[in-house]
């Protein structure tokens, strides 16, 4: 490797470590939200999510604004519930003049506590959040029993 690349390469790595290098790309001085010429984390994709028990039913409620019930898709496997979708903020016929908002697909996946009722769920699109409702399978749920052995302490 030639000394100029890696001094180059060196210099980069010493900006990225410094407190200051991540504090401009967060505006924190300024308390800014990121814009996106900087770059955006993950999480800002992924539904969040809350997951409740009511009535023998586990509830899942996850705010989806603006995604169309065909760009999304749900599915348990075991315990695992999947919520797969996609934001579809680009439309082709438009002149844009700011366009901040972008497609993109997201994953949800939440580990369910009980065994549930799989052709009971119901399933509910209002006000951009999601809701499903999904019967606690009881049969599934064992309750093992724990027995203590007493010992003569002496």
């Amino acid at each position: 490797m030639e000394i100029d690349k890696l001094k180059k390469w060196m210099d980069a790595a010493q900006q990225i470590q410094s407190e200051n290098f991540w504090n401009n790309i967060f505006d924190y001085q300024n308390q800014k939200a990121p814009s996106l010429s900087h770059f955006s984390t993950v999480a800002e994709f992924i539904p969040k999510c809350d997951l409740y028990e009511s009535n023998n039913e586990l509830v899942i409620e996850a705010e989806i604004p603006g995604v169309a019930k065909e760009d999304l898709h749900i599915s348990i496997q075991q315990q695992l519930l999947t919520i797969n979708g996609e934001y579809k903020a680009l439309n082709q016929n438009r002149k844009y003049y700011l366009k901040e908002r972008a497609n993109r697909h997201f994953k949800k996946e939440v580990t369910l506590p009980y065994p549930i009722l799989i052709n009971k769920i119901k399933t509910e699109i209002r006000q951009g959040v999601l809701y499903i409702v999904m019967p606690i399978h009881q049969d599934d749920i064992e309750n093992i029993p724990i027995s203590f052995e007493q010992t003569n302490s002496e």
